[in-house]
């Protein structure tokens, strides 16, 4: 596969990153939900790998590639997720909901934005970066974050999420580190919940959890876990 796009600070980049079409075959056989596809991009051995290219990546080329602070490399793996092209389950796959693992995201070029946010965290956790990620759901909508400790200090303003933990970064549309949509944040989920409004899942949760099992257990988690923040 070869990646090209322009990030936000309007630097070049390109990418030739390879796939097994075996470990396609694989991953495009593997079943996930929310929770499950969250964890399997966190510890997939792809994203790790293209998250090494990316950093060989931005040490090639002209020499001043070379000093790119880490800040750059973030905007890069942003730049990159938002270069694929946003589609919808049913235009894509024919099927209601599908939930994308990172290789398929990948070789496919497209994805909803779960599958966007899984592939951003999916880079994000790994060593080459080693930021605390979670996925943020709201109504009909999701999105990374980012604990706000992990970022560099160019990002030190950026606003949190309700929590006061973690930082937003759309993956479906190119928005600024700390800006998204206007909607009610339902659930911020790292390791654990972070963040979870319960006033607004009767009359949002079911519109973005067509099997309301999964919100449910992002609930249950939250109950198990009385230290975490819960707002009502």
């Amino acid at each position: 596969m070869t990646y090209e796009w322009t990030d936000r600070s309007g630097r070049e980049w390109r990418l030739e990153f390879p796939i097994e079409r075996s470990a396609y075959r694989e991953a495009a056989d593997e079943a996930h939900g929310y929770l499950s596809g969250f964890e399997a991009a966190k510890a997939s051995a792809h994203a790790e790998r293209l998250t090494e290219a990316l950093v060989d990546a931005s040490a090639t080329g002209r020499g001043a590639r070379r000093s790119l602070p880490e800040s750059a490399r973030l905007e890069a793996a942003i730049g990159l997720v938002h270069s694929l092209e946003y589609v919808t389950d049913a235009e894509s796959t024919g099927a209601p909901d599908y939930i994308r693992t990172v290789e398929e995201t990948l070789v496919d070029g497209c994805g909803d934005c779960e599958d966007l946010t899984y592939l951003l965290v999916g880079m994000l956790s790994q060593p080459a970066f080693g930021y605390r990620t979670a996925m943020v759901i709201l109504p009909d909508h999701m999105l990374a974050g980012v604990h706000r400790d992990d970022l560099p200090a160019a990002y030190a303003d950026a606003p949190t999420l309700p929590g006061g933990t973690y930082v937003a970064i759309e993956c479906a549309t190119s928005r600024p580190v700390g800006d998204f949509q206007d909607e009610p944040v339902l659930a911020v989920y790292g390791d654990g919940v972070e963040y979870i409004d319960r006033s607004a899942i009767a009359d949002t949760g079911g519109e973005f959890f067509r099997d309301p099992a999964q919100f449910q257990t992002i609930a249950d988690a939250s109950a198990r876990q009385p230290h975490a923040p819960v707002i009502d």
